[in-house]
C-alpha cells in the first residue's frame, strides 16, 4: 500500500501555504488567508487537497487585488469628473 503522501514534496506544500496565508492575511483579505491556512493544515494527510486549497488562495489573492486596482480607478475617474464639471462661484 502506497502512502498519501507519494509523489509530494511536504515541506515546499507547506512552505508555499503559509506564504499564501500570511500574504493572504495581510494583503489580500480573509479569503485567500483561511484558504493558505486550510492548505497548510491539510499538507500533512492530504496534499492533492492542500495544494488545491493553495492554488485557490493564490487565485482569490490576484482577484481581491485586480477588484481592487478597479474599484480605485473607478474613485479616481469619478473624482476627476467630479472636480472638473464643479461649478465655480
Amino acid at each position: 500500500m502506497t502512502s498519501p503522501t507519494s509523489g509530494y514534496d511536504i515541506e515546499k506544500l507547506k512552505k508555499n501555504a503559509l506564504i499564501a496565508t500570511i500574504i493572504g492575511f495581510v494583503c489580500g483579505g480573509a479569503i485567500p488567508g483561511v484558504l493558505g491556512l486550510l492548505g497548510y493544515l491539510k499538507a500533512d494527510q492530504e496534499p492533492e487537497t492542500a495544494k488545491k486549497f493553495t492554488k485557490w488562495a493564490w487565485i482569490a489573492f490576484a482577484i481581491m487585488w485586480v477588484l481592487a486596482i478597479i474599484l480605485i480607478v473607478i474613485y479616481v475617474v469619478v473624482i476627476v469628473a467630479a472636480v472638473s464639471s464643479g461649478s465655480s462661484y
